[in-house]
């Protein structure tokens, strides 16, 4: 059960409710996770910690999921891989790949493949 034993994934979206439950979902996969609640906040995480793997939402305010793939791509420092998450978007897959994404899933439905993305993505 502990597929992303090893894992250090910050979790971003502006939706408490939405972020406990991938959140739990990660962690009861092994994974360890921190939080936060906009892009910016997430940002000044992504300076002072090292994760493998940022998911974020699309749309949130002060700093949106687009903002901050635009400032985790400008970053100087040790940038971690990307993904983008919605659950409404006129965002598609290859748009946030443009972006620098990984990919974009659909929530909260898609956590299995969210699973495998960041699986994946250390490889």
């Amino acid at each position: 059960m502990e597929r992303l034993k090893g894992f250090k994934l910050l979790i971003v979206d502006d939706d408490d409710e939405i972020r406990d439950v991938i959140l739990t979902k990660l962690e009861l996969h092994g994974a360890q996770c921190d939080e936060a609640e906009d892009g910016n906040i997430a940002f000044e995480k992504i300076k002072e910690n090292t994760y493998d793997c940022v998911i974020s939402d699309v749309r949130m305010p002060n700093a949106s999921g687009i903002d901050l793939a635009n400032m985790i791509r400008e970053y100087d420092g040790k940038s971690p891989n990307f993904i983008m998450m919605s659950a409404f978007t006129d965002l598609n897959n290859e748009s946030a790949k443009s972006l620098g994404a990984l990919g974009l899933f659909m929530k909260p439905d898609d956590l299995d493949n969210l699973i495998k993305l960041i699986e994946d993505s250390n490889y």
